[in-house]
This record gives C-alpha cells, structure tokens and sequence, in this order.
C-alpha cells in the first residue's frame, strides 16, 4: 500500500524529497519512518520551511470558516450524490488540513471523527447518514475520493497529505461498521489518491527541479479524468484549455 502512496503519475517514480536536505532525492519505502508531520518537527527546520517555501498550516478552526463558504454540508438543496460528486483542489495543499482533519495541522492533536470539517470528512459524514450497504458504500466513498485533488512541491507533506486521505477513509468505514475496509478496496482508494494528490512546482506546472525546457513540451504533471478514464496534462485545466 505505501508504495502506492509514493508513486508519483507524472515521471512513473517515487515522488522527491523536494526540501532543503534532500532535494531531488525519490523518497525510498525503507525511509518512510523519518517522514514527520510539521508539528513533530523542531522549530529551527519549521522556520526554515516557512522561510524557503512559504510553508504555514492552517488551525482547523479556519479550515472549517473556509470550507463552509465553499461547501457547507448543512446546506445542501441538491441532490446528496450532487455533494459527494462536487469537485474541490486544495493548491499547495501541505498534509491537506482542508481535506482531512485527522487532527490539528498546527498542534498534531488528534480530532474526533464527528468534529472533523475537511472537505472529505463532510462528504463521508453524509454517506454515513444516507448508506447502508457495505458495497454501496465503497462505491461512494471512492467517487468522493475521485471528487478531491491538491498538490505540493514538499515530498514529505504530500506522502502524509497522501496517507491522511487513506487513513480518513477507513476511519469513517470503521465508524460505520465496526470493521476495517477490506484490502482490495484499500488498494482502490490508494491508487486514486496517488492520482489526485500530485508532486507539483506550481509555478511551472512540472515535477520539482524539472528542467526548464520541459516548460516547452516536457513533463508536465498529468492528473487522470475519471469519468472517462483518459490521462491528460494539468496545465489543460488553465487559461481557457480543458474544463
């Protein structure tokens, strides 16, 4: 499964390092224990991250302000799959607060399932309330993963960017019948997160440290469309390209 979670889509490695210590190193499976959240980091390397990446995390508090601008979940007039289907990026998304909130962003305490306000955490709240069956379930959990994306240059913050979104899912499936999800459906939700949280410079639309030629037809990110299946480039998505 972490191997899955390391993919990067775009250049069919494992996503870099991207920081001051590391740089354009891949993140190998046997290093995964030193990835820490910022709040486990010590100040010197947190100040040095805001300072050279402009790296700030965002208290749940204002998360929650924010996202109940963008979807509030008390107000839904449409149908409740038109929700779940919603699509919502989180740019620069670091461990991805606006997504997930498995806990604070700012302190690392952990926040109980029912006081979680991300943008996922609200859409697998109402398919708790409104699903009964197991495999119906799965079946809208997954298209609410498909309706969530973000990037992040930071290796380090996209893996737990990654693994929040994974771990979300199964919590909310534990919370509803008190079981863990089973290993294929796991799997599932990996492969769709390694698509839609991606390693990106979001300045030149390409993987970290991509040479610059590459802004001339080289590797630019890519991201899969899922209601047809097909693979396309992000920078489509810009400046009157694809919708």
């Amino acid at each position: 499964m972490i191997e899955i979670l390391l993919k990067d889509r775009t250049t069919e490695r494992n996503i870099l390092w991207a920081n001051a210590e590391r740089g354009a190193e891949e993140i190998q499976l046997e290093e995964i224990h030193l990835i820490k959240p910022r709040h486990e980091k010590i100040r010197a390397q947190q100040k040095q991250r805001t300072r050279e990446r402009a790296e700030i995390f965002t208290p749940p508090d204002v998360c929650e302000i924010q996202n109940d601008l963008l979807a509030d979940e008390k107000k839904i007039s449409s149908p409740w799959t038109d929700y779940v289907d919603r699509k919502f990026l989180e740019i620069t998304c670091g461990e991805a607060p606006y997504i997930t909130t498995r806990y604070n962003a700012v302190t690392g305490a952990p926040i109980p399932i029912q006081k979680r306000v991300g943008l996922l955490d609200r859409k697998l709240k109402l398919i708790n309330q409104q699903v009964r069956a197991v495999e119906d379930w799965k079946k809208f959990s997954a298209r609410a993963v498909r309706s969530v994306y973000g990037y992040e240059f930071q290796g380090d913050n996209l893996f737990l960017a990654r693994k929040n979104i994974l771990l979300t899912v199964e919590d909310f499936y534990r919370e509803k019948y008190f079981s863990n999800p089973p290993e294929d459906f796991r799997r599932e939700v990996a492969e769709i997160i390694s698509w839609n949280f991606w390693q990106m410079d979001g300045l030149t639309y390409s993987p970290p440290f991509t040479d610059e030629a590459n802004l001339f037809g080289g590797a630019n990110c890519k991201i899969k469309d899922w209601s047809t299946g097909k693979i396309f480039e992000f920078r489509e998505l810009l400046g009157g390209g694809r919708r």
